[in-house]
């Protein structure tokens, strides 16, 4: 969403305060689910043909020619001889236009299949080269996906729409932006001098090619300047800079401006990616949840369908899972996580993700029954002021007189302690009811589960419910709690004067008073790691709080948060993306609940009862010791069992999805690890030729990176640290 009050304020054309010639990024983002007019096809081709000296790049909704081709098939073809000419030049083909950061990287994979495979049916000859958004929609494993998918460029600018978020500044006007796998692209930074703007929260100084602007990049070195806005659809504007900028499209700009020019490595973290949302409101909250169990649901599934194809035992259904993957990918749509309430009653944002999810896991349920198995029982004991929860792996003592919190967590394979008095403790301000509360106020109610423990509490009169579960030689020890809300209540920080747009602090950043449940333990000096689609990122952040959007921080859960004192861990599952707490004093937390004012002046409230998973483990070394990412998958994936195909041997590597495709199963494969990793998959039967192929479906010809089949039944492969590796075989 972008502010339409960027219209009324003064456009600086470039070159009037200095003399260096500046480029601009023209074009429309937007779509038929975000805002797309009927008559916008039109006005589009009107305006390229009145304008001879304007090209534009445009990120829309892959979905919306059909639509076009429906009301108005002339201006689409109209607009379709202009694309041709190299006049426009499609700059975002995702499906459903993610913010990246905060779905799953298998997710990210499809969002680019799709909607390329979309439009090729309405632009043919489409050419996808750079990839750029009006929106900060990105990750730090972009490069390996972009690249395999054929993308030469990138751009990491979104000046005229920061609200969501932005990137950190970086010197030079153009860097080989390096993913975590090693891939490099050729990408347009945000410059060192593009500052934020002071006359707003949602653009930099680079959104119109200002005087202040030019001349920090002259002064910077930037010998080729470039500003962009890629307006909302639906604006009336044409060339939005007037008829005096030099109208680009990136792939020009990038082969045709800046070819010949030198640039720098930088290996972008994911914390170099500022972005936040309004973390613990009970709307994100389900939007994330319900999101993350379609993904898990679509890929179990698709594995489980793999493997009953393979045995001869049904055909794959490819038509069920387009259908389910669309719905799925239109719920990862960017504005259904930062305008959520947007739309008409029973029709909102999220509404639509309800909806959306809902068929999603109808179709998995109606191609498979996904179960699960019982779990071996657990020892407990009644003890003074509390219970002890026994088993082989662990002995956990609650006490029931101060809320249930775990005053001792004791690992028998590790012969370690890791909980101090407050371990899993609610806690949070509550400032329509006097202020800070805890769960430790009160006593609780147990009731004995035969894996487990259900505890029945309250915090600032509000009942809650908490299963903790154990399981016999389970490193997870599993949470799930259930606040009982009776009515809204103000949770966090309070707005303490009347709300603007152009405010820079805004009650939703400051984590420290959300509603969290946190995890003081005995270790000390810890570092942080947390999980990002295909990367791990070791923290560099002090502390994960800020209170203004000119101080964002990269405090984002996606999957997993681990701290380790480089001899013991304790690793943080979340079953949604939201935000993680942690600083000097203050313990690693997960934010559950937030209620008051949220983006554009909007009270996000709370309308029911709120159930949130998690789950911790306790662990030796760091997390790549401690094994993290494969227990958080087999949390988000129980089922992963391939043993009627192959088995995997690999150590760390993981079978991300397996689909079939023109008779071959297409096996992806992911290393979440620092060190270079090999897959040796050994299959049941023998196997016909086996291919590496890139994410478009080019073969890779590299063949160092498939190492050998053996006897028709075994594959090898070589993955570097974080990389994924896609196999085609021909099961003969």
């Amino acid at each position: 969403m972008k502010s339409t009050l960027s219209l009324l304020l003064a456009w600086f054309i470039c070159g009037t305060a200095v003399a260096q010639q500046a480029w601009y990024i023209d074009g429309y983002h937007g779509g038929v689910w975000g805002h797309y007019p009927d008559w916008n096809t039109r006005f589009m081709a009107d305006q390229l043909a009145q304008h001879p000296d304007w090209n534009i790049n445009i990120e829309i909704e892959p979905a919306t020619w059909a639509r076009a081709m429906q009301v108005d098939a002339p201006a689409l073809n109209d607009f379709r001889t202009f694309f041709e000419a190299g006049r426009v030049e499609y700059v975002n083909p995702s499906y459903g236009q993610p913010y990246l950061y905060n779905v799953s990287g298998e997710s990210i994979i499809r969002q680019f299949q799709y909607g390329m495979q979309e439009l090729k049916t309405y632009f043919p000859r489409a050419e996808f080269t750079t990839y750029s958004s009006e929106e900060p929609c990105f990750t730090s494993a972009l490069p390996q996906i972009l690249t395999s998918l054929g993308f030469k460029y990138a751009s990491l600018k979104n000046p005229n729409t920061c609200f969501g978020g932005y990137t950190r500044a970086h010197g030079g006007e153009k860097v080989y932006w390096t993913g975590p796998d090693g891939s490099v692209i050729l990408t347009a930074p945000r410059y060192s001098g593009e500052a934020l703007s002071n006359e707003s929260t949602w653009q930099t100084i680079g959104w119109n090619n200002s005087p202040a602007y030019l001349e920090h990049a002259k002064q910077d070195g930037i010998l080729h300047p470039i500003g962009m806005t890629l307006q909302d659809a639906g604006w009336k504007n044409g060339p939005f800079m007037g008829s005096k900028a030099n109208y680009t499209t990136w792939r020009n700009y990038f082969e045709h401006i800046v070819n010949n020019d030198s640039a720098a490595t930088w290996n972008l973290s994911q914390e170099d990616i500022l972005v936040n949302l309004v973390w613990g409101s009970q709307v994100t909250q389900r939007i994330a949840q319900q999101v993350r169990a379609a993904e898990n649901m679509i890929l179990q599934t698709e594995k489980l369908v793999a493997m009953s194809v393979w045995d001869g035992n049904m055909k794959w259904p490819q038509a069920e899972f387009d259908a389910a993957w669309r719905t799925l990918l239109l719920a990862e749509h960017h504005d259904s996580w930062i305008v959520p309430y947007n739309g008409q009653p029973g029709d909102t944002w999220a509404d639509k993700v309800h909806n959306w999810t809902e068929q999603t896991n109808h179709i998995c349920d109606s191609l498979i029954q996904i179960g699960s198995a019982r779990q071996n029982q657990a020892k407990i004991a009644r003890i003074k002021n509390g219970y002890q929860l026994d088993n082989d792996m662990y002995r956990i003592v609650v006490d029931t007189v101060h809320g249930g919190v775990i005053t001792e967590l004791f690992s028998k394979k590790l012969n370690k302690s890791f909980a101090v008095n407050g371990f899993n403790e609610l806690r949070g301000n509550f400032y329509e009811k006097g202020g800070r509360h805890s769960s430790m106020e009160s006593r609780v109610r147990v009731v004995k589960l035969s894996n487990g423990l259900e505890i029945h509490g309250q915090i600032a009169g509000t009942p809650y419910t908490q299963t903790i579960s154990i399981r016999k030689g389970d490193p997870k020890i599993d949470f799930e709690l259930h606040l009982d809300w009776k009515k809204n209540t103000g949770i966090g920080t309070p707005l303490t004067k009347e709300y603007k747009w152009e405010m820079r602090d805004k009650p939703f950043y400051n984590d420290s008073n959300k509603l969290l449940v946190v995890f003081p333990t005995t270790l000390k000096d810890v570092h942080v790691a947390k999980d990002a689609p295909f990367d791990v990122t070791e923290s560099r952040l002090d502390n994960t709080f800020f209170n203004s959007w000119d101080s964002i921080k990269n405090n984002i859960i996606l999957n997993w948060v681990d701290i380790t004192d480089g001899q013991y861990g304790l690793a943080l599952f979340s079953d949604h993306t939201t935000s993680y707490t942690h600083g000097a004093g203050f313990p690693l937390g997960l934010d559950i609940q937030y209620s008051g004012m949220g983006l554009w002046g909007r009270n996000y409230t709370i309308d029911g009862p709120t159930t949130v998973n998690y789950a911790i483990v306790p662990h030796k070394g760091n997390w790549e010791a401690g094994d993290i990412p494969h227990q958080n998958n087999l949390w988000n994936d129980p089922l992963a069992d391939y043993n009627s195909i192959f088995t995997l041997e690999g150590g760390a590597v993981q079978v991300t999805s397996m689909t079939w495709k023109n008779g071959q199963l297409v096996v992806r494969l992911y290393n979440p690890s620092t060190k270079p990793g090999q897959a040796r998959l050994r299959f049941k039967k023998e196997i016909g030729e086996v291919s590496l192929v890139e994410l478009n479906g080019e073969i890779n010809t590299n063949k160092q990176s498939t190492k050998a089949v053996t006897n028709n039944k075994e594959v090898v492969v070589d993955l570097p640290r974080f990389a994924i590796r896609t196999l085609s075989i021909n099961p003969q």
